[in-house]
């Protein structure tokens, strides 16, 4: 029995040795065959990228880049030799476009062709697609202004912003990209989408950076390059206030009552701003002066703002440039009368011991203005004449000087400038 089990491992050890060698003869058998028979293989290579690389072409001869392809990557079918083409693969194989046809910028539809394992022989059976359509054009570099623009910005009661006060550092920006893309770019903004609510001068960062056409078309950006990335948007706050409007009357006597006179505004109030905390805003702002002496029926005057807010720290803010002023007359008349010399007195002449004085004009025709009820009661008899000459300087023995006029009622005033002659004699 054990003589017949060690015959029987041995048999199957020799029969297991034989099939193994029977299998490498076979495929032994087979390559030769194979490789004489049929030396030549199709072999088909996908997901081979489609390069942008132009270098050397008529294109690139001619300053002009590839913007854009329908095509990214290729499949190819190649015949030859199964040893070498079992080789070749997506990484050592190319697939580019033919761009010696391309002279100028534009779109074209162009041959896509394969190289790459030059010290391989093989034959190219089919490329899929066959042709890639492109878009070409020059590259170009050019500077932007850059606006900033806040898309949900509000401020506390007391405060404001004055939208063209906001900065944008950078304030420009490098785009390089194709010059048809950058000859579109009309405005260029750098964004902040936050919803901002401020009492306060405040800085942020833009989210984003925005290209619009002329038409305000938003430009796509796929296809630029930006020199900066980053802005930071400043926005001044400065505090405001609603103000009242008010002119003052100059040159009344002593005894008259102003606040009968009343006006008529074609604005009430403008809305003034400064930066400085400390300036103190008025509750009412005095536009101009009006002499007494000018109010007449019919009376109107304009006033700029701008010279009653020269030297100041505040700045109007409403869109309001001018106000006009209209005497409201509805509660006076007018009268005139004539005075004679006996009704004018010089006061405070200078070098009255050395010097004598004489008023040479005869008579003075005025215009009085007040309500009717008065004037009708008035005489010559109730005005005075008073020609001041506190710090005159007179340089010649005849001038004229200007004549100030009182009432002896507070509601009447004399409608008329007038000039007073007067004569300077040397005491003997």
């Amino acid at each position: 029995m054990k003589h017949l089990k060690e015959f029987r491992e041995k048999h199957m050890q020799s029969n297991l040795a034989l099939a193994i060698l029977s299998v490498i003869i076979a495929i032994f058998v087979w390559l030769i065959i194979s490789l004489t028979q049929y030396p030549d293989s199709q072999k088909t290579i996908e997901h081979i990228p489609l390069s942008r690389d132009i270098s050397g072409s008529a294109a690139a001869t001619n300053g002009l880049s590839i913007i854009s392809s329908d095509v990214e990557e290729v499949s190819v079918e190649l015949l030859g030799s199964k040893l070498q083409v079992g080789n070749l693969n997506n990484e050592n194989l190319e697939a580019y476009i033919d761009a010696d046809s391309v002279t100028s910028a534009g779109t074209r539809t162009l041959t896509i062709k394969i190289r790459g394992a030059s010290n391989i022989n093989y034959e190219i059976k089919s490329v899929k697609p066959e042709t890639a359509t492109v878009l070409f054009d020059k590259m170009d570099t050019r500077e932007f202004k850059v606006e900033p623009q806040i898309s949900d910005l509000s401020v506390v009661d007391g405060k404001a912003v004055d939208h063209d006060d906001i900065t944008c550092d950078p304030s420009v920006v490098r785009i390089t990209g194709p010059s048809s893309q950058l000859d579109k770019i009309a405005k260029c903004y750098a964004v902040s989408n936050k919803e901002l609510s401020i009492d306060r001068t405040y800085s942020v960062s833009a989210d984003e950076l925005q290209l619009y056409t002329e038409d305000n078309a938003l430009i796509d950006q796929s296809s630029l390059k930006f020199s900066e990335t980053s802005f930071n948007i400043t926005i001044p706050v400065v505090t405001q206030k609603e103000v009242g409007l008010f002119v003052s009357i100059i040159d009344a006597p002593d005894n008259f009552d102003t606040s009968l006179i009343r006006f008529d505004l074609s604005a009430d109030s403008v809305i003034l701003a400064s930066n400085n905390s400390q300036t103190e805003i008025p509750d009412k702002l005095d536009i101009g002066k009006v002499s007494l002496s000018e109010l007449k029926a019919g009376f109107s005057k304009t006033f700029l703002l701008s010279s009653r807010l020269e030297g100041t720290d505040l700045e109007n803010v409403s869109n309001l440039e001018a106000v006009t002023v209209t005497f409201n007359d509805t509660d006076f008349a007018q009268k005139p009368i004539v005075l004679d010399k006996s009704r004018i007195n010089i006061s405070n002449a200078p070098d009255a011991s050395n010097y004598k004085y004489e008023i040479t004009t005869q008579r003075l025709e005025i215009t009085l203005m007040g309500p009717e009820d008065v004037l009708t009661e008035i005489t010559p008899e109730d005005i005075v004449v008073d020609i001041d000459l506190l710090n005159a300087n007179i340089s010649s023995d005849s001038f004229s000087w200007n004549a100030r006029f009182s009432c002896k009622y507070n509601n009447v005033w004399v409608a008329t400038e007038s000039k007073v002659k007067i004569m300077r004699t040397k005491n003997s």
